[in-house]
């Protein structure tokens, strides 16, 4: 996997308005090996965005339509992650 394949969520060093952070989702349950790179492009679906928390280092979709958002919290550990 490549440092291409998804963004690294950053721990944020100001404090953010709650209504500028989004929420990150995690991947389908069906999906046995989630990650960057494991997409369905062959299948005509397009990929997610995919964000790596920096706290518990889980790998996470984004919404695909483009980020309003500033920071996004992980369903996981609850951490903020910048983008």
């Amino acid at each position: 996997m490549t440092e291409g394949d998804y963004i690294l969520g950053k721990k944020p060093d100001r404090e953010i308005p709650a209504d500028q952070i989004g929420r990150l989702e995690l991947p389908p349950k069906g999906d046995l090996h989630p990650g960057p790179g494991n997409g369905d492009e062959a299948g005509g679906r397009t990929s997610p965005f995919w964000v790596k928390c920096w706290s518990c280092h889980q790998y996470l979709t984004r919404p695909l339509s483009p980020p309003s958002e500033q920071a996004y919290t992980c369903p996981n550990c609850g951490a903020v992650n910048m983008i």
